[in-house]
């Protein structure tokens, strides 16, 4: 694996501290809170459904970071995967691609793990009380969140948009229901058949792993994780 730029070692640095430091307040917060924790609260904020204390759900906020870590990490090594320095100027120019999509992917994790952490100190508060809900400061954090993906994502676009495109027109023969589909590509990434940006080659086995992979865990993760620990 290629070896990573600062601003995607600083975005990992930051993810890894965050799920460390929101794990160290929790279990440090575990023998204040209460022997039997609400999860289920009305429109009035008055808890409706208890379930007794365990580390599992106390550490749910750290299961959600875990699982965000999984799914970016992965997306990330495989783009640092790819970008394999070569002396080819197509190829380069496909490796510095790799190395922008990465570090953003990154950046989005470290934004959205930090975010959970946000969450699970409120979490801990509301476990605390015993009734009401989340300040509206989390709202507004969320909203911070929300920002800074937008800002990393035009930051990306902007980068991406200095590397000049291929050169050499994709073959219709190979777009199928506007999916482009070519074992013969190296490529996993190629540009899109009409408007601009990029798509990906459904032809390679890695990349219908990778969508796989990330549907799978982004969406099934959390949603297995709140429903075994709330049943």
């Amino acid at each position: 694996v290629p070896r990573p730029t600062l601003t995607t070692a600083f975005g990992a640095g930051l993810s890894v501290a965050a799920i460390a430091g929101t794990a160290g307040f929790l279990i440090g917060r575990y023998p204040l809170l209460r022997p039997y924790l609400p999860v289920q609260f009305s429109e009035e904020g008055l808890p409706s459904r208890w379930v007794a204390k365990s580390f599992t759900l106390v550490l749910m906020p750290v299961w959600m970071q875990v699982v965000l870590a999984i799914v970016f990490g992965t997306l990330a090594l495989v783009l640092l995967w790819r970008a394999v320095p070569a002396d080819d100027r197509l190829a380069a120019e496909d490796s510095a691609r790799m190395l922008v999509t990465a570090e953003a992917v990154v950046l989005l994790s470290a934004i959205w793990i930090a975010f959970q952490a946000l969450g699970a100190a409120e979490l801990d508060r509301l476990w605390e009380r015993g009734w009401g809900g989340y300040r509206p400061f989390y709202g507004q954090a969320l909203v911070v969140a929300i920002v800074l993906s937008l800002v990393v994502g035009v930051r990306a676009i902007t980068l991406l948009g200095r590397s000049a495109p291929r050169p050499e027109p994709v073959p219709s023969a190979h777009w199928r229901f506007n999916l482009y589909v070519n074992p013969r590509d190296p490529a996993l990434f190629v540009p899109a058949r009409r408007g601009g940006g990029w798509t990906v080659n459904f032809g390679r086995p890695h990349a219908i792993l990778l969508i796989v992979l990330v549907v799978a865990i982004g969406v099934g993760g959390p949603l297995f994780i709140v429903r075994y620990l709330t049943s």
